[in-house]
């Protein structure tokens, strides 16, 4: 910069009224040039010892509020900041992440298991206005065999794709149940594998009062079916336990998953797993010695 305006600037750059900008092109000069470095030596010196009191309390006065006035500037720039960035968050809540739906807006109308790799997918749609945003699912911690499912959902811009169908695959299904979780707290159903699997599980019961309950009054025993799948030696199987009502007048009616017993039941100690896979293997579980016996 031309000496002659760092020069004109140093009375304000001595004072402390110049902008940072302007206060750092003076300094970075200053340590330059020797000349201009004498010139505000002198300048400065003047200044320090010529001020009356008056005019030292006046520049004081001056100094306060330039500072004060810088505040105020960088607190109106801040709140600025947070202002428009309080602003993007609300776009991007409203317009781009959306919000969780209700359980009951989200329609799963198919859904497909994969045999060989054990994973789900699902079709479905909602039934509300804006556009699905995104969709996560997760394992439920309390429950072992549930997965749970998120649909999120966003406002639309007008020149925005309104997109309400989705398809989502699901790894690692096998004997598990898929609920649509929704932002009321409330859940549904959407997808059971061993509904899907019924005549499986059909089968595995008949095998059962076959080879282990061949005396067992049918009128009379509950095999209550286990969740989830359960791994004996590296073998994937369902596991029972079983329970038998007591009394001549006694039986049960089962509706779905559900039994409505009529009469007084008692629950055997032990448990009855059987593989999946045929030939079919069935082990008996002690609940007193926690061990397992093979039945032929």
């Amino acid at each position: 910069m031309d000496c002659d305006i760092v020069r004109d600037l140093m009375p304000g750059y001595i004072d402390g009224v110049l902008s940072e900008a302007g206060s750092r092109v003076v300094r970075e000069h200053l340590e330059r040039c020797a000349e201009c470095g004498q010139v505000y030596a002198d300048m400065k010196g003047s200044v320090d010892n010529g001020s009356t009191p008056a005019e030292q309390a006046a520049l004081d006065g001056f100094r306060k509020i330039h500072r004060r006035t810088r505040r105020f500037k960088m607190a109106a720039v801040m709140g600025e900041l947070l202002a428009a960035a309080f602003m993007i968050a609300i776009f991007l809540k409203v317009f781009v992440f959306g919000n969780l739906s209700r359980a009951h807006i989200v329609w799963v109308t198919n859904s497909t298991y994969n045999e060989q790799t054990d994973s789900l997918t699902i079709n479905g749609h909602i039934d509300a206005a804006g556009h699905i945003s995104r969709i996560k699912w997760k394992e439920n911690p309390s429950i072992g065999d549930r997965v749970d499912l998120f649909v999120y959902v966003a406002e639309t811009l007008p020149f925005g794709s309104e997109e309400k169908s989705f398809s989502v695959t699901i790894p690692d299904m096998k004997g598990k149940n898929l609920y649509v979780i929704g932002s009321d707290y409330d859940h549904r159903k959407a997808y059971d594998w061993k509904d899907d699997h019924w005549e499986l599980m059909r089968d595995l019961e008949k095998e059962i009062y076959q080879r282990v309950g061949s005396d067992w009054d049918t009128q009379k025993t509950i095999l209550w079916q286990g969740s989830g799948i359960r791994t004996v030696d590296g073998v994937d199987g369902i596991w029972y336990s079983v329970s038998f009502l007591i009394g001549e007048d006694a039986y049960y009616q089962r509706i779905g998953d559900t039994y409505v017993t009529y009469g007084e039941m008692e629950t055997e100690d032990f448990e009855i797993w059987i593989s999946l896979e045929e030939p079919h293997q069935i082990r008996l579980y002690d609940n007193k010695t926690g061990k397992y016996q093979e039945v032929p």
